[in-house]
């Protein structure tokens, strides 16, 4: 009864709305493309999708086509840092697993933020199990946004910092054909074919994109430590007039990559940052992601419009990896003082042990989400009005189990295999439904954007535990329905056609997993903040200067004891109250343009304080009041320096990052419990022979900075050393 009085309530107020704009419904004319908001116009769109739910995003918060093009990326960490408010985490330095967090709410997996392709939630298991190590492959991507502040409380569930949308390559607008070769250090082999059309009502994209590396690392005894992905996608669209459209998208992505949880000790990593050892030989990633979208676009009329999609993502994934060695966790490798240590360091490159000294675990798991969405679009008068829907059901299945081997002659060799099911055997499920409203409105010179989203989401576990890998057995159960109204409003007041400053307020939310909701002796309450915002900015042509002030205020902030972060027992933690104030500007000035040369430049700086408000001990250790979070360094500072002449063109980024604490804390930092200072110099150039031939050169990391950049899961972790990159891209 109570869900259902807060959805009447909420569908009163849209009528309310409604209501007081009498001019909504205005005389059709199916023929005049006009300016959609939930959907760009039909007739001229490239793609239905792009855009679809989003509105415009401001230039500091878009990784454009040609941004991406400066210098060919495929690691999304490198493509996000240019963005002011966004905090990356490396792991494995070539970002297969990204960490990334948006204005303080902490990198871990990405698990803070809603992480979208195309304007849909594209994470394996978003609401059931957040933290799920996941990133659509960034190097074919079109356009890379961030979506920030009180406008995007829409997009949910994670309200709080942001939502990350990959945009992928859109449908042509005439014939093209075009295949692109990389080649580069550490064996890099990239090739992205694409060919579509649009040809009257019809129009397709087919894409194939291949990434392989044989990786940079060092294994003792020899191996490969990179990946393989394959990614294919197509596009078809049938345009049944200017006004009504239908869109079919395909997708999959099969990723094999050599990677591992451990990093190294910190002498070890003196003596050589790229070294790997022998025990992680067998760690592998074997994935595979499924995605199908069927999209409706509609131009009711010059004043309304209306977006539906349903979606469907498979995503399954067995990471097999050491786990224990001489039953000793990994995270054993940051203690050496603990008991045992010595013998356990020593079997890191043993090349005889025991047997079952090595436990590897395969950490096998499948991921399904589906749902539908839609969105309706009213232009009226000076009210600009969207309101939407989403229903949605995911889960996570985690079906593990933990071989035993020993090393014989240097190499691994299974001793005890382990019956399938027999370390984890559960069901994490989710089912959501999601109503928002949001009115962008105009008075003079002030613009207002007021919405609210309300969400019921119910969480569900089935656990077998460890003795029934079959499931013939009734497993015990846990579930929990929580619903939330998400309010935000935004105030921009123009002070002349290309100036103005806003103030804006909304209220953050995170749910917690299944794990531990509803369990009245270890209950984990969802979590919420108040987030505020006033800003700056100046957008005139490509000139633009962006400054905004952001505070969080949490009330509990939630943890999640992942491997990730190096404990692995999956517990959820409130941390109490955390607040969190931040300063971002962004500039982007042409500094010279004689026509035939063009020297742009483009800066971020982010500026981030945090503060627990409280003392407590759990999963961010013995945290006292005044401690400060992990992970979020105080200042961030980007640099691109571009030069475009005729059909030459080059550009060079440099990004700082200053230590930052790997554990809550405050006052100095020690070595032991951070990273290091970090500085990375990127080059790209690029030379078009002529419309259909460019060639291209990159260096990456240009000073060769093998500083420490992360002490997470277990141990000392590097960035990618110096590698340079030759490509060539040809249009026929």
């Amino acid at each position: 009864m109570e869900k259902m009085r807060k959805i009447i309530f909420f569908v009163l107020i849209i009528n309310l709305v409604l209501a007081n704009n009498p001019n909504v419904v205005a005389e059709s004319d199916s023929t005049k493309p006009i300016a959609l908001d939930a959907v760009e116009v039909l007739a001229e769109s490239k793609s239905i999708t792009t855009g679809m739910f989003l509105r415009n995003a401001e230039p500091s918060d878009v990784v454009s086509k040609s941004e991406l093009d400066q210098f060919r990326y495929t690691d999304i960490h490198r493509i996000v840092s240019r963005i002011p408010g966004v905090y990356i985490s490396e792991e494995d330095g070539l970002g297969l697993r990204p960490n990334i967090g948006v204005r303080g709410t902490g990198s871990l997996r990405m698990e803070k933020l809603n992480v979208m392709e195309d304007g849909v939630l594209i994470a394996p298991a978003p609401y059931a199990s957040p933290a799920a190590y996941y990133s659509p492959t960034a190097g074919r991507m079109e356009s890379i946004e961030v979506r920030k502040g009180s406008t995007q409380i829409k997009h949910g569930p994670f309200t709080t910092g942001g939502s990350l949308n990959y945009i992928s390559t859109s449908i042509p607008t005439s014939k093209l054909n075009s295949v692109s070769l990389d080649i580069g250090s550490f064996g890099k082999r990239l090739m992205q074919v694409r060919s579509g059309d649009s040809m009257g009502n019809f129009a397709y994209l087919i894409e194939l994109y291949s990434d392989k590396m044989d990786g940079f690392k060092e294994l003792d005894g020899g191996g490969d430590t990179g990946y393989d992905k394959t990614d294919f996608m197509t596009k078809l669209r049938y345009s049944f007039s200017e006004s009504h459209a239908l869109e079919f998208k395909y997708s999959m992505t099969d990723e094999l990559s050599d990677e591992t949880y451990l990093g190294l000790t910190d002498a070890d990593y003196s003596d050589n940052p790229l070294r790997r050892y022998r025990a992680t030989t067998l760690d592998e990633m074997d994935a595979d992601h499924s995605q199908i979208m069927l999209s409706y676009a509609a131009k009711l009329n010059d004043n309304m419009s209306l977006a539906i999609i349903g979606y469907s993502n498979d995503f399954a994934r067995n990471w097999y990896k050491l786990n224990k060695v001489n039953s000793m966790s990994l995270s054993s490798i940051t203690k050496p003082t603990s008991d045992e240590w010595n013998e356990f360091y020593l079997l890191m490159n043993a090349e005889n042990s025991v047997d079952d000294a090595y436990r590897i675990k395969a950490n096998n798991r499948e991921y399904y989400s589906s749902g539908i969405q839609a969105v309706f679009n009213v232009n009226a008068g000076n009210h600009d009005i969207q309101a939407g829907v989403r229903i949605h059901s995911d889960e996570m299945d985690r079906f593990q189990w933990e071989d035993r081997y020993g090393m014989q002659n240097g190499k691994l060799i299974m001793t005890t295999q382990a019956t399938k099911g027999s370390d984890s055997n559960r069901i994490d499920s989710a089912e959501a439904t999601a109503l928002f409203a949001e009115d962008r409105f105009t008075y003079g010179d002030i613009t207002v954007t007021a919405g609210a989203r309300y969400e019921e989401i119910v969480l569900k576990r089935d656990d077998w535990g460890k003795t029934d890998p079959d499931r013939s057995e009734t497993p015990s159960q846990r579930q929990h329905t929580m619903d939330v109204i998400v309010p935000g409003i935004g105030f921009e007041y123009a002070l002349n056609d290309y100036q103005s400053v806003s103030v804006g307020v909304h209220k953050g939310f995170a749910p917690p997993g299944p794990g531990t909701s509803g369990v009245e002796e270890n209950a984990v309450e969802p979590e919420t903040s108040i987030n505020t915002e006033i800003g700056f900015k100046s957008n005139k042509g490509l000139n633009s200067l962006e400054v905004t002030f952001f505070t969080n205020s949490y009330e509990n902030l939630i943890g999640a004891d992942t491997a990730a972060s190096g404990g692995g027992t999956d517990e959820i933690f409130n941390g109490g109250a955390v607040d969190i104030s931040g300063l971002e500007l962004y500039l982007r000035r042409i500094l010279v343009d004689t026509g035939s040369m063009q020297i742009p430049f483009e800066m971020s700086w982010t500026n981030t304080n945090s503060e627990f408000q409280e003392s407590f001990d759990g999963f961010w250790g013995k945290v006292l009041k005044g401690d400060e979070l992990p992970y979020i360094p105080d200042n961030l500072i980007t640099f691109n320096l571009g030069l475009n002449v005729e059909k030459f063109s080059s550009n060079i980024s440099l990004k700082k990052t200053p230590k930052m604490r790997t554990v809550a804390g405050s006052g100095r930092l020690y070595k032991s419990n951070s990273t290091d200072e970090l500085t990375i110099i990127d080059v790209g150039m690029r030379y078009a022979f002529d419309n259909s031939v460019t060639l291209s050169f990159n260096i990456n990391n240009f000073l060769n900075d093998n500083s420490i950049a992360a002490r997470r899961p277990y141990g000392v972790r590097p960035s990618m050393p110096r590698s340079l990159n030759i490509g060539v891209n040809y249009i026929f």
